[in-house]
């Protein structure tokens, strides 16, 4: 009896001793998948990378889109961010059409500006015998001045290049280059919409190097009356002032 109760309780200590180790067992195999739903809840909280490229256009840090910038109409090409803008290109132009003044001479008559890029308009009243009036634009843009003096004398047909005169002078520490020419005029702001090339025509221009950008002071007509107005012309770029 003595050797049945021993065994009975050798083998009641072994159960309890295996069943201890089955529980130890049994909680430490369910820490792994709690260790690893913890790390899968962190991971859920970082940006994902997008392939190496960082974060999409308009995506912000904190997770939402950021601020909608102005659409643009359909087919618009996109803006690059990062080019210069124009109104800032604008503004500084606006300032400088102001910077130089001069007197107008009393015959020539002030007219309404047919495009926004001029800054005067004049008439200058027909010589005798001529069938049209001269018109005269001041404007002022980018550009070489010999580019711009070749660009005048290409609007001339035939061999008016080799007629064409250029002069020099300074006014108030400015350089002035004068041009004249004479022939086929073939286009150009002072014509018709529907005119063709016009003979016995002249251009009689001024450029003036006034800083940042020159401004240009350009007569077209009929030959006998922009040759009647180059005293005039002279006159006028004789009371030229920077502000």
């Amino acid at each position: 009896m003595n050797e049945g109760r021993f065994s009975l309780t050798t083998l009641l200590a072994v159960a309890i001793i295996v069943g201890a180790g089955a529980f130890a067992a049994g909680r430490g195999t369910n820490t792994a998948p709690a260790a690893q739903t913890t790390i899968t809840e962190a991971r859920s909280m970082t940006p994902p990378d997008h392939g190496g490229e960082g974060t999409p256009a308009g995506h912000t840090h904190a997770g939402g889109l950021a601020s909608p910038r102005h659409d643009l109409p359909p087919g618009h090409p996109p803006i690059d961010p990062s080019a210069p803008v124009m109104g800032s290109a604008l503004d500084t132009a606006a300032a400088q059409e102001t910077s130089l003044s001069w007197t107008t001479p009393a015959r020539w008559e002030s007219m309404p500006n047919p495009s926004s890029m001029r800054l005067a308009t004049y008439r200058v009243p027909r010589a005798a015998g001529d069938a049209a009036d001269a018109d005269v634009s001041v404007s002022q843009a980018g550009g070489a001045v010999d580019a711009n003096i070749d660009r005048w004398i290409g609007q001339f047909e035939g061999d008016a290049a080799k007629n064409a005169k250029r002069t020099t002078r300074k006014v108030a520490g400015l350089d002035v280059a004068i041009v004249e020419v004479e022939g086929t005029y073939s286009g150009g702001m002072g014509m018709g919409k529907n005119d063709g090339p016009a003979k016995d025509w002249g251009l009689l221009g001024a450029i003036v190097a006034t800083p940042g950008m020159p401004h240009f002071f350009k007569i077209t007509g009929p030959a006998r009356t922009v040759r009647a107005a180059r005293p005039e012309l002279d006159a006028l770029l004789s009371t030229l002032a920077t502000r």
